[in-house]
């Protein structure tokens, strides 16, 4: 019923854009017209309300971004192109530091969303930060919301209190095993859009066929396995500690048709391989959202998986390296990354481990963009490099000469000695 809902505000709103497009808009135009705005929020609310496997960050990030940039434009009348460019970021960083509570994580997150290696647009990281502190501070007071970790351990397991060497070295490992698992992840997405557009449901008009096609899939992966319903973020606590199928907060009913349980080493990988489909099936479908903390859940289970395996590697080290590693891959955001996670975790001690990983999923992924519009800033060498004519170099020398303070001078004027 609300996949129908998706893709008639589609057909009837106009085509809201996602994440890709708001990348698109951030090199090209500097901004996002407001026109996006209201498809937007349609879309994405019948999304979300649908129990896809998107959430509401990407959304968010665009209509923030789209509301940055008018405010720069409409309201303070900027006409420079890197002015009104800084403005959208700051939205776009306000957004994300807000939905995740964590300022500095979110707000480069923005920032690097836009490239694939790094923080590209550096000139604005102090603005989109300070932005994403007073947004954070604002929202979380109106909305009477503590700053602070959502996520905690099954009882028995104790927060990382510090880490060790050897730890980086299993963060490197897990790096590795996530940046595969993105891999195959990326070409089973680029099938199903693949079969999507054969059958021609990728155009506007059969928006509603779009999404009812993928709702099918998606629905039946949460009917067999109800770990893998809604994006993410509260799904997140029951797949990393393994808990029962009864703690999940919004499936009705938690055990699914079957039953299904996470106990072991198979039913975790079960878990995170469904969520993956269901990610892939959600944006085929043409539902509009973000698939940060979808990853963060899928890449948990198959952490779970890991430690089963490997029950001398501590499990907050396998679910969130593994989970930072398979975002990493997908959004080339390592920094903003590995914040967020170590912040919602409350894993500090762990965030070296946690960058590693991140680190090396980054580089293990580098021919590998997921998001196409992630490209170099086109004016990348003005910005960092610059070429001098060092040709009067003799001649500056020999007028320097006539600037040199003498003895007598400096004994008057102490202060003109450097």
């Amino acid at each position: 019923f609300l996949a129908a809902f998706v893709g008639l505000s589609v057909v009837f709103l106009g085509e809201p854009g996602d994440l890709p497009y708001t990348i698109k808009c951030v090199h090209e135009k500097a901004y996002v017209a407001m026109d996006h705005v209201l498809p937007m929020v349609a879309a994405s609310f019948f999304s979300i309300l649908g129990g896809g496997s998107l959430g509401p960050e990407a959304p968010l990030v665009a209509i923030c971004a789209a509301i940055g940039g008018f405010v720069s434009r409409s309201i303070f009348g900027c006409t420079e192109r890197n002015v009104i460019r800084k403005h959208t970021l700051m939205g776009m960083s306000g957004a994300l530091a807000a939905f995740f509570g964590c300022p500095i994580g979110g707000s480069l997150f923005a920032l690097e969303v836009c490239s694939r290696f790094g923080v590209e647009y550096f000139e604005h990281a102090t603005e989109a930060i300070f932005c994403g502190e007073v947004c954070l501070a604002v929202f979380r007071t109106l909305a009477r919301l503590p700053i602070k970790y959502i996520w905690t351990l099954e009882a028995g397991v104790e927060h990382m209190e510090a880490a060790e060497t050897i730890h980086i070295a299993y963060g490197v490992g897990i790096g590795f095993a996530g940046a595969f698992v993105a891999f195959l992840f990326a070409r089973f997405h680029a099938t199903v859009m693949g079969w999507f557009g054969r059958n021609g449901l990728l155009r506007g008009e059969k928006a509603v066929h779009r999404a009812l096609t993928g709702a099918v899939v998606v629905i039946g992966m949460g009917i067999l396995v109800p770990q893998t319903m809604f994006w993410g973020e509260y799904e997140f606590q029951t797949v990393w500690t393994m808990a029962p199928a009864s703690t999940l907060e919004h499936v009705w009913p938690t055990t699914g048709a079957t039953g299904f349980e996470m106990t072991g080493f198979g039913t975790a990988v079960v878990v995170g391989v469904t969520k993956l489909i269901a990610i892939s099936f959600t944006v085929a479908g043409g539902y509009r959202g973000g698939y940060i903390f979808p990853i963060f859940c899928s890449g948990a289970a198959l952490g779970r998986a890991i430690y089963c395996l490997f029950p001398f590697i501590p499990v907050q080290i396998c679910t969130l390296c593994m989970a930072a590693a398979m975002n990493v891959a997908v959004t080339r955001t390592y920094l903003a990354t590995t914040l967020i996670l170590s912040y919602l975790a409350a894993e500090q001690a762990a965030l070296s481990v946690i960058l590693a990983a991140s680190l090396t999923s980054l580089f293990a992924t580098a021919y590998m963009p997921f998001i196409k519009s992630q490209v170099e800033r086109a004016d990348m060498d003005a910005s960092m490099f610059m070429y001098f004519d060092t040709s009067s170099d003799e001649e500056d020398k020999e007028e320097g000469k006539d600037n040199v303070v003498e003895e007598e001078d400096a004994e008057e004027h102490p202060l003109l000695v450097v």
